[in-house]
């Protein structure tokens, strides 16, 4: 019986020590990540991805429980801080919250409150790529010590690698038999005009064009120091400056600004004097999912001037700020030419 004892101390002591170890081995967060190209302009992905109420077209999760699962959509559909909750049978329960959107990309976050609590973090990327689109979904998973230990028996590419794969794979099958085989002219007009010039000011980074995040951040951040330090001096909407914009390493560096009277002295706070220039002009009219293809047609245009462009300036005249509804929204898209 001493021997039984002992032989189960033992035990209980190495599986602590196990259990220990793994808990600093595992990681805490893992991340999956699955591709595919649809035959479809972009926009029709895009507007599968950044639209809730369209999951319903390819999701695996809603695929599991149907008509069975019941969702609370809340927000403007397809805009940032748009979401739903659900509560289902063989998916539980939780929060699914739409973070940052722009023309390529959705970061969105995921709340899970049963059957356990837990949360998840992803990102849609949709790219052109020869007359098609590239989607990538990448989904971050948050594991808090000791329950990582647990992942040494779970591996979350083969638990969620298929599902990925499946709703991919459903998306573009209801894309396809859908959308148009290749893009609608757009009538995007572009004109020649001289910008007025103004004196910006606001906060300078570099950041990463796919980490919508860090963009979203910078403006936030922005105007929260603007507001409290020159109201009384800002005398127009928000704008972005665009200095460089490097497809390679995939940044840009900008800044996140707004057009004062005067410049005022202001700690961490950068001032920018664009002066009166030539510029060509786009009118973005809605939401942010066409962004590119404005800029790609302003691209076109200087191209076949063989003018050089300079800094890139987006004034969010009507923006998220101003107006809930993204088909009021108006962006003035200048590029400088040198």
């Amino acid at each position: 019986m001493k021997k039984f004892v002992r032989f189960m101390v033992v035990l209980i002591l190495i599986v602590i020590v196990a259990l220990t170890i793994l808990v600093f081995v595992e990681p805490t967060d893992v991340t999956v990540t699955r591709t595919t190209v649809i035959k479809a302009p972009k926009e029709a992905v895009f507007e599968q991805i950044v639209n809730f109420k369209n999951w319903h077209n390819w999701s695996p999760w809603n695929k599991l429980d149907g008509d069975k699962m019941k969702m609370d959509f809340y927000g403007t559909d397809g805009t940032p801080g748009s979401g739903y909750k659900w509560v289902g049978v063989q998916t539980g329960a939780g929060d699914m919250k739409d973070s940052a959107v722009n023309g390529t990309d959705m970061l969105y976050n995921l709340t899970f409150t049963e059957p356990h609590a837990g949360s998840a973090w992803g990102h849609f990327k949709a790219d052109d790529t020869a007359g098609m689109t590239k989607v990538t979904w990448i989904c971050t998973m948050h594991f808090g010590k000791p329950s990582n230990a647990m992942l040494v028996f779970m591996n979350m590419e083969k638990l969620l690698g298929p599902m990925f794969e499946d709703g991919l794979k459903d998306m573009k099958t209801f894309v396809e038999s859908k959308a148009p085989a290749a893009p609608a002219p757009t009538g995007i007009e572009v004109t020649e005009v001289e910008y007025p010039g103004h004196t910006f000011e606001g906060l300078r980074k570099t950041v990463s064009n796919v980490a919508m995040g860090d963009m979203m951040k910078l403006f936030a951040d922005a105007k929260t120091v603007m507001t409290k330090n020159a109201a009384d001096k800002i005398n127009g909407t928000s704008a972005g400056l665009y200095f460089t914009w490097d497809t390679v390493k995939k940044e840009t560096d900008m800044a996140a600004v707004f057009p004062v009277s005067e410049a005022k002295t202001i700690k961490d706070v950068a001032v920018f004097n664009i002066p009166k220039s030539k510029a060509v002009l786009a009118v973005l009219r809605g939401g942010y999912g066409k962004e590119m293809e404005v800029h790609g047609a302003i691209t076109k245009h200087i191209a076949e001037k063989g003018e050089t462009k300079g800094t890139v300036i987006e004034e969010y005249t009507i923006g998220p700020n101003e107006e809930p509804d993204s088909n009021k929204w108006v962006t003035n898209i200048y590029y400088l030419i040198k």
